[in-house]
């Protein structure tokens, strides 16, 4: 349920990019290298006026593929954000669950469950259903993506859109980094679980004990 929350959240941070950098065909959004927020025409590398960009695989080269393709690495950002969040404010060992029952019929408390990955044969199947009901709901409503929009524009009511374009160009790379980053960041702190076995403030614990 948490990860239904953190997706409802986090795709309601930001909107995208303000200027129109999208074109509609029949067959779908197609979107130029040149037009992403980061992308080739941002002086973000030594102050290049020209820019550069980093794509060895080019895979801006497919118009049609790089539209979809920020928006899934935009809405994967929001989510690791969120995750990340949720790996360091609630694991047990930070926040004790209340002792609430969770499951009837398996006589299943909330505060029984463990944090990380060692939750996921915890969580009975009923509990697994509704967080994909709810997850698939809220993709198919919230975070539908409006594909005659820009990448990762969904309805927003939070307020966070500024009204200056270039502050909200600003926002938007600012998000793209910091979801960047926290894929990066959860995808390190799971295999991290996986090999140590530990959760992550026992795993920082062990770390200050030497």
């Amino acid at each position: 349920m948490s990860l239904a929350l953190a997706s409802f959240v986090g795709s309601t941070a930001f909107t995208a990019p303000m200027r129109p950098a999208v074109s509609v065909r029949t067959s779908g959004a197609v979107m130029k290298v040149e037009d992403l927020v980061g992308g080739i025409n941002e002086p973000i590398f030594g102050g290049n006026p020209e820019g550069k960009i980093f794509d060895p695989l080019g895979l801006g080269k497919d118009e049609a593929a790089l539209y979809r393709r920020r928006v899934v690495e935009i809405k994967h950002g929001r989510v690791c954000m969120l995750a990340f969040l949720g790996m360091t404010v609630g694991p047990n060992e930070l926040l004790t669950p209340s002792h609430q029952l969770l499951s009837p019929s398996l006589g299943l408390h909330f505060d029984e469950v463990p944090g990380g990955l060692a939750a996921i044969p915890v969580v009975p199947g009923a509990g697994w259903a509704q967080i994909v009901a709810v997850v698939g709901l809220h993709e198919l409503t919230i975070a539908k993506q409006d594909y005659t929009k820009e990448p990762g524009e969904v309805p927003t009511f939070l307020g966070f859109k500024p009204e200056d374009p270039a502050v909200f160009r600003e926002k938007q790379l600012k998000e793209l980094k910091n979801g960047r980053l926290a894929m990066i960041a959860v995808l390190g702190e799971l295999m991290a679980q996986q090999v140590s076995g530990m959760g992550t403030y026992e795993q920082l614990f062990s770390i200050l004990k030497f």
